[in-house]
């Protein structure tokens, strides 16, 4: 068995994390995996030294090639005895674009939650085999001591962060309504922003985020005068990843209010580093956080104003799950004041994350690729325990 990996994983977006963590876990698994990629934008990103390695290698004679993409940029061919298509979705259907036609001409499908292997799959009409295959990540990481970061006005305080792109899905505006209706100007609690929009430089994204900040406190009334409110810090510049996890050091509770996420990665490494995130009740959070975290109670609506993406894609025919703000309210002030629950998520979130290690998702992808598993709809908690993982799914 050789594999042919294609994959934007130089881009230096989510997708191209998440890209990377996967080659990394064939490889771990002993696979031998030869990654290729294609360019969803003008960025070159560092990649680890071990892809490095992996694309010096020929990639003839590869018999399986999975295509890590956007559904539309999909071919079979045929000249591969297993065509897999590896995608994500963050709503309840794509039927109105031609994904379902392109995913539907491949052998099989693997996807990183229940939701889109169950659910979303039924309601676009995808007739092949799917295949839950959760991110993998590398649990060393977590292990490290990362420098924190120092800023004076949060300093002494329960600090709710945020990292991540900043547009309609992620849907910030209801985290900030939430904290501010939450929290007095009497209590210890800030909050951080870690934040970029793709394409904007790092002025122009401070500056979105400043003055939708200011929009919330106007929209929202309490205080007559602006400096009552806590005052957000904003963060705008890439950051590596040291930098990133150095945020997780530094502060208390991710908070994720975002419409879908298929994953997650912010919101798990969080959790991996005993942050006990919250997150909209939905996608892959659902599926990993198990007690590592809080799930915000959430109700499906209409998809709006996601103007920057694919004309038919995140259109109002599709649906996605919109956080009950009451109940996120309620969430961030348990994670504020009960620090005996917060202990148990933490030390559940720790133990959780070490079921993703490069090792067990790559032993899952190995028994997919040797065509272990026969059913349409493949429950990765059987197939783990098969594999003699433990606790992935329990």
């Amino acid at each position: 068995m050789k594999v042919l990996y294609l994959g934007y994983y130089r881009d230096g977006t989510g997708w191209a994390k998440a890209a990377q963590d996967y080659i990394l876990a064939l490889d771990s698994a002993g696979v031998e995996v030869v990654p290729r990629f294609i360019k969803l934008n003008n960025q070159n990103h560092k990649i680890p030294e071990r892809i490095d390695e992996l694309e010096s290698q020929n990639d003839k004679n590869c018999n399986i090639v999975i295509q890590h993409l956007l559904p539309h940029h999909m071919e079979y061919n045929g000249l591969f005895e297993k065509n897999i298509a590896l995608y994500v979705t963050e709503t309840d259907n794509c039927k109105k674009t031609c994904w379902p036609e392109k995913i539907n001409l491949m052998d099989e499908a693997w996807v990183p939650n229940k939701f889109m292997a169950t659910e979303a799959r039924h309601k676009n009409n995808i007739i092949i085999p799917h295949f839950v295959v959760p991110h993998a990540c590398d649990v060393t990481k977590y292990q490290k001591e990362y420098k924190k970061i120092e800023i004076p006005e949060l300093e002494q305080k329960f600090v709710f962060y945020y990292i991540g792109e900043v547009n309609k899905r992620k849907n910030i505006g209801i985290f900030l309504k939430a904290f501010h209706c939450e929290f007095g100007t009497d209590e210890d609690v800030g909050v951080f922003i870690k934040g970029h929009i793709p394409g904007r430089s790092e002025e122009q994204s401070y500056n979105h985020i400043a003055q939708m900040c200011e929009s919330v406190k106007e929209g929202l009334k309490i205080y007559p005068e602006r400096e009552l409110y806590h005052q957000e810090v904003i963060l705008s510049k890439y950051l590596s990843e040291d930098e990133i996890m150095g945020i997780h050091s530094s502060f208390d509770c991710l908070v994720s209010s975002s419409f879908g996420e298929a994953w997650g990665i912010p919101i798990f490494d969080a959790m991996a580093m005993g942050k006990t995130p919250i997150s909209t009740n939905t996608g892959g959070p659902r599926d990993f956080i198990n007690g590592g975290g809080r799930l915000v109670k959430s109700r499906q609506e209409p998809c709006f104003g996601m103007n920057e993406t694919f004309k038919d894609l995140y259109t109002g025919k599709e649906l996605w799950d919109s956080p009950d703000i009451n109940d996120l309210q309620k969430a961030m002030r348990a994670a504020f004041q009960n620090k005996e629950e917060n202990k148990k998520m933490r030390e559940s979130g720790i133990e959780n994350s070490y079921s993703y290690s490069y090792s067990n998702v790559g032993m899952l992808m190995k028994k997919i690729l040797n065509g272990e598993h026969k059913t349409s709809f493949c429950s990765e908690k059987n197939l783990l325990k098969k594999a003699s993982i433990e606790g992935l799914f329990a």
